[in-house]
């Protein structure tokens, strides 16, 4: 099993994706929404005057994207990648987003199927 993270700037597209992955039996995933560091520093309580300098010069208040956490077969990322890539326009262009997987060495509470009643 592979955990897949792929945090999404391009917001936009988590619909698309999210089809795309229902299409092609990839469930099980939770989305949380999130915000890079550079908003946290342009945050108005921040007391360091190099950050409020910053926040003059960039807005901040669009900068949120989503995570969405999964675990995967590990012949299912590249269909993953494949789905996020063509949503995106690509994950190597800026502002985008990043997918990273890990190894997943243990996990409880994930089924594949339902229990069977007795």
């Amino acid at each position: 099993m592979i955990q897949v993270v792929i945090v999404l700037n391009k917001v936009e597209c988590l619909d698309e994706i999210i089809k795309k992955f229902v299409e092609n039996d990839i469930s099980g995933g939770t989305i949380i929404d999130s915000y890079g560091m550079a908003r946290s520093i342009g945050r108005e309580d921040a007391e360091i005057p190099l950050f409020s300098m910053l926040k003059s010069m960039f807005d901040f208040d669009d900068a949120s994207s989503k995570i969405i956490f999964m675990i995967a077969e590990e012949a299912q990322v590249r269909t993953i990648s494949k789905i996020v890539n063509e949503a995106t326009g690509g994950l190597q262009n800026p502002n985008t987003g990043i997918m990273f997987c890990t190894p997943v060495v243990y996990i409880e509470g994930l089924r594949k199927n339902k229990p069977e009643t007795e």
